[in-house]
């Protein structure tokens, strides 16, 4: 008799535990709007002679700042107001309130389409972390999360997206 207590709270646990981690269908059908407003926003075609294309990779001295629009969705900003949009292979928890990416690349110089990176803080890096410094942690800190592509961007196609992002 104890032994089917035992399965049964175990079973409501496991139960309760997936229930939290499901969206309802309404979440799951703004979100899908929104995310098929973005492509409409996206799809506007650019003078590739003034924007360039695509890329899958940024040269470092291509890109002097990032910003996160979402957790899914990055902004590279570069020389010359050019901006270059990189939509992640997956949602990345905290990216919204990232100062540093901790990117690990194998391309040497350069951030490329399927590179993973870490969401990190300024307090996060050694030289600035306060007592108890733990420098053995090391890059492979938290949640990995993969680039996608940069996809250049004008500045209002980024208002609209943020706009968008706000609105929801």
């Amino acid at each position: 008799m104890d032994a089917i207590r035992l399965a049964a709270a175990v079973l409501l646990i496991v139960v309760f535990a997936f229930a939290g981690c499901a969206t309802s269908p309404e979440i799951d059908e703004r979100r899908q709007a929104v995310e098929d407003d973005i492509a409409a926003i996206l799809s506007e075609p650019l003078d590739p002679g003034v924007y360039g294309k695509t890329k899958h990779c940024l040269a470092d001295q291509e890109y002097r700042d990032f910003r996160a629009l979402d957790d899914k969705r990055i902004l590279f900003e570069g020389r010359g107001d050019r901006l270059w949009l990189n939509t992640l292979r997956a949602r990345c928890p905290d990216l919204r309130y990232a100062h540093v990416l901790r990117i690990r690349t194998v391309s040497g110089s350069r951030i490329c389409d399927m590179d993973t990176f870490y969401v990190g803080d300024w307090f996060d890096w050694p030289w600035y972390r306060r007592w108890p410094w733990r420098y053995s942690s090391g890059w492979g800190t938290g949640i990995a999360c993969s680039l996608g592509q940069f996809q250049p961007v004008t500045e209002a196609q980024v208002m609209e997206i943020e706009a968008l992002l706000k609105s929801r």
